[in-house]
């Protein structure tokens, strides 16, 4: 049945699109890609030990740390040997440390050898600051992943990567299930609940938000790591290159990164920026879109309790849906961040995302709105068809069982009450059994409140006929009345 959607669903495309190219998962595929990885896992586990993380290699800045956490600047290396890791920390024409006051983070199953690898580069004169050997240990910084682990979280497919995946969405999480919380607890108390109902209700509905944001963004991020989302990457550039070509596209793309990054960029990293962002907003919103429409593919499959047409239309207008939330989401973030930039009080950053949010929100209301309307006069929803018929069943039962006004309207909230969307269903099942006949769906609602019609006739005043001598007397009068009408002269009507 076509039940009401989860606004939320709107924007969660769009959000893990964003996260996800907040980080460097677009370059695992490549020939050093388990060193990109090594540096987000790094990045992940300083983050989830509450420390403060600036990921500042992002801007490739040569002998630039990769990350600051907490003050302290780290530079990682991950080679498949120590003598390796250590080797390319040091210039190879003037043989010194290239990295000066910053930690060299190492894998976690070489860190032993690399402090005494250090330990003779110091010896050597070759570590400026530093004349002690016992020193290597404050300059070496031993990795929370292991050079094989970096390797397997840069690929698809296997435990390393969805772990780490998994532990990636914790704050996207966090963030949708309070989202989807606050907005079901409004419209649950907007229509009358109690709070505890609200709360219960506003509960499930974040829980269930949270799970679809997990498994799309587990799928999302194992699908970046393929050589075809590479292939997409570089499409994406070749369109964003011919929309840059004109002054208004130009314009257009610089916003759309500044909503993005928080902060302005031009020319080919603008360009750059927005084509990745495009391609993994097709990936997660093609993701999103199995993920929600999965429940309806089960019903249609194996449950076997809503038609083809049903699901084939929900699936539309799921898309539409996460399209436009997404497409909201981009506009609104390229036009909250130059309003933001603009407003000190306000901020870039501020701007983006409730520009983002508002738009996104919006967006995926307008568009299942629209998909609806058009879907609507192709496909009738299978709740019509067993509204309808339900309808004929309910005005059967009240003939057959001589129901009164009052009674009728104690049924219609009985029916109501009960024939919610998986009720229907239910009924839909039941003539699909049958060979989708019409009848047996009509006798399926029949049988379901035959028992609601009999226990309201119970409810009735008994009626006791009156005694013989009492009705006598009337019967003889009546026949007196007839008799007399039928001595009448016959009178033509008077036009």
């Amino acid at each position: 049945m076509d039940e009401e959607r989860n606004p939320v669903d709107a924007i969660l495309a769009a959000e893990l699109a964003w996260r996800l190219e907040q980080t460097q998962i677009g370059k695992f595929h490549t020939k050093g890609g388990h060193g990109f990885a090594a540096e987000e896992a790094n990045i992940l586990r300083d983050r989830m030990g509450g420390k403060h993380v600036d990921a500042v290699g992002v801007n490739n800045t040569r002998h630039g740390p990769d990350r600051i956490v907490d003050g302290v600047s780290i530079q990682t290396k991950y080679f498949q040997s120590a003598r390796l890791t250590i080797s390319d920390a040091f210039d190879s024409s003037t043989r010194s440390y290239r990295y000066e006051r910053q930690l060299l983070e190492v894998p976690r199953d070489q860190y032993a050898e690399c402090v005494e690898l250090m330990r003779e580069r110091i010896a050597g004169g070759q570590v400026p600051g530093f004349t002690d050997p016992n020193a290597a240990d404050q300059i070496i910084k031993q990795g929370d992943v292991t050079y094989k682990q970096a390797r397997n979280i840069a690929r698809a497919g296997n435990i390393d990567s969805l772990l780490f995946d998994t532990e990636s969405q914790a704050v996207t999480i966090a963030y949708t299930f309070a989202l989807g919380f606050a907005i079901h607890f409004a419209r649950a108390k907007w229509s009358g609940a109690p709070t505890e109902t609200a709360l219960r209700s506003a509960f499930a509905s974040g829980v269930k938000t949270g799970g679809v944001t997990l498994i799309a963004g587990i799928v999302s991020a194992q699908l970046l790591r393929t050589k075809g989302a590479a292939l997409g990457a570089v499409a994406a550039r070749d369109g964003m290159k011919a929309v840059g070509a004109t002054t208004a596209g130009r314009k257009i793309i610089e916003r759309v990164a500044l909503g993005s990054l928080r902060k302005s960029v031009y020319g080919a990293a603008a360009i750059n920026h927005a084509a990745k962002l495009m391609r993994t907003s097709i990936i997660t919103t093609s993701v999103v879109a199995v993920v929600t429409t999965g429940p309806d593919f089960y019903s249609a499959a194996i449950a076997r309790n809503i038609s083809w047409r049903q699901f084939s239309k929900n699936g539309v207008v799921t898309f539409f849906a996460l399209g436009a939330g997404t497409t909201g989401w981009v506009a609104g973030a390229a036009t909250g961040a130059t309003i933001g930039s603009a407003v000190p009080v306000i901020g870039t950053a501020a701007g983006a995302i409730v520009g983002g949010l508002v738009a996104s929100l919006a967006g995926g209301f307008v568009g299942t709105l629209g998909a609806k309307a058009v879907m609507d006069r192709l496909v009738e929803d299978d709740a019509k068809r067993m509204t309808e018929l339900l309808r004929e069943a309910t005005a059967l039962l009240a003939e057959d069982y001589l129901l009164s006004e009052a009674e009728t309207n104690e049924l219609v909230g009985i029916v109501v009450a009960k024939a919610n969307a998986r009720w229907l269903r239910s009924m839909w099942q039941a003539g699909r059994s049958a060979g989708s006949s019409a009848d047996a769906c009509r006798a399926f609602a029949y049988s379901a409140f035959d028992d609601d019609c009999f226990q309201i006739t119970l409810k009735r005043d008994r009626v006791l006929l009156p005694a013989r001598d009492h009705i006598q007397p009337l019967i003889e009068q009546i026949a007196a009345e007839i008799a007399r009408d039928e001595n009448r002269p016959f009178e033509l009507p008077v036009f």
